[in-house]
């Protein structure tokens, strides 16, 4: 049960950081959001680190936890940000709420893990959850793809971070600092994008935006040393899985401190809904 509480509350971390930081970029960008996380991640990960006994190394292990957290923290959070603020956060949520699936396909491809029959039942309802979601708030069904792709490549990025992290974890199982090194090289490598494509200027902070996202930043730290704990100790499609579940915290807590942003329909409900399912089935079965 360790390991499921762990996934869990790393699901509330998520689910309540993608709310925080819709409320920053109502003076801010998503690119503000992202940048300031990472900082905030890294500094508190430093501080904890170092207040601990001197961990062993292998580079090895470091590569798998620098490459994890450049799909996550750079690619996974940067498509996570820009579709919060394009599309909101219940349908975003949900959509990359998908992520088990491809830290499924992953596990399988690159740690070898097997996949039970209940997981493929699992995975059909989180593919129609994300159709729900995906399917917009008009009369008639349709999947906008093109509302979706960015949710869809944040989960694809979150998916494939999870197996690369367990890889390093089987060699190296220090999860402090596996999460920092993963938010170090987030930070660096946003800021090489910033500067590579001269986008330094769309940086842009507010008293409140900065409030919003720096506790936004230690809720997803709190959640990030929570997931490497559950990965060092569990599978990765059981912890992936249950982590998927943050859509559920995400449209409870949207409903509670974003309803004059967020519109929350009978398809977006039941979406999430679907892919919570979805998750359970995963996991119990």
């Amino acid at each position: 049960m360790y390991v499921e509480l762990l996934s869990l509350f790393t699901a509330f971390c998520y689910g309540f950081s993608a709310v925080l930081a819709r409320k920053g970029m109502r003076d801010s960008t998503p690119l503000t959001g992202a940048l300031i996380g990472a900082l905030v991640q890294v500094l508190i990960l430093s501080g904890l680190l170092a207040a601990s006994p001197p961990p062993r190394l292998d580079w090895t292990a470091v590569a798998y936890f620098v490459a994890s957290g450049i799909l996550a923290s750079t690619l996974g959070r940067l498509c996570n940000y820009i579709s919060i603020d394009r599309i909101g956060v219940p349908v975003s949520a949900a959509v990359i709420g998908s992520s088990p699936l491809f830290s499924t396909f992953f596990a399988v491809l690159l740690v070898g893990e097997r996949v039970a029959a209940a997981t493929l039942m699992g995975t059909v309802l989180v593919v129609v959850g994300i159709a729900l979601t995906s399917g917009g708030d008009g009369g008639g069904f349709r999947l906008r793809s093109t509302a979706v792709v960015l949710p869809v490549l944040a989960a694809a990025f979150y998916g494939a971070s999870s197996a690369v992290r367990k890889m390093g974890l089987m060699i190296l199982p220090e999860a402090t600092l596996g999460a920092l090194v993963g938010a170090a090289s987030s930070l660096v490598s946003f800021v090489a994008y910033l500067a590579a494509t001269r986008r330094v200027g769309d940086v842009s902070l507010s008293g409140n935006s900065l409030k919003y996202f720096g506790v936004s930043g230690v809720v997803v730290t709190l959640g990030w040393l929570s997931m490497f704990n559950a990965l060092a100790a569990g599978k990765v499609s059981v912890v992936a899985t249950l982590i998927g579940t943050n859509p559920l915290f995400s449209l409870v807590l949207s409903w509670l401190m974003l309803r004059d942003s967020d519109r929350i329909s009978w398809r977006v409900a039941a979406g999430c809904l679907a892919i919570v399912a979805g998750a359970a089935l995963v996991t119990l079965f």
